[in-house]
């Protein structure tokens, strides 16, 4: 039976042998170090990734809580206009709706304070 040549090509087998510290290193070795710290690499950079676009999420989310309480805000000030809603009822839910947006707003500081600091 017949042996199967190696895929080294010819300049890399003698520039490493010729290289007075590489010829006492076993290459194959080399290249497992490269390919593991190659792959932790990419691992890590797509983790980094991930947890950008979660906080960009979140972020987006908040907003758009803010903008919907908002406008539930300004649609109890028309119902309590149109008569609609009682003056209880009135400072009732809009007590509740100025919590939830204080939450939101606290939250949405948060998040900016992180992006800057």
């Amino acid at each position: 039976m017949s042996e199967i040549p190696p895929f080294h090509p010819e300049w890399l087998v003698s520039f490493w042998l010729g290289t007075p510290i590489l010829n006492t290193i076993n290459p194959h070795f080399v290249l497992i170090v490269l390919i593991a710290v190659l792959i932790f690499k990419l691992i890590k950079r797509r983790k980094n990734t991930h947890e950008h676009d979660y906080e960009e999420m979140q972020f987006q989310l908040l907003l758009k809580k803010k903008a919907v309480i908002e406008e539930q805000m300004t649609e109890l000030e028309r119902n309590k206009k149109l008569g609609e809603v009682t003056d209880l009822q009135y400072s009732k839910i809009i007590e509740e709706y100025k919590q939830h947006l204080d939450t939101v707003k606290k939250e949405l500081l948060r998040f900016t304070q992180e992006r800057v600091g």
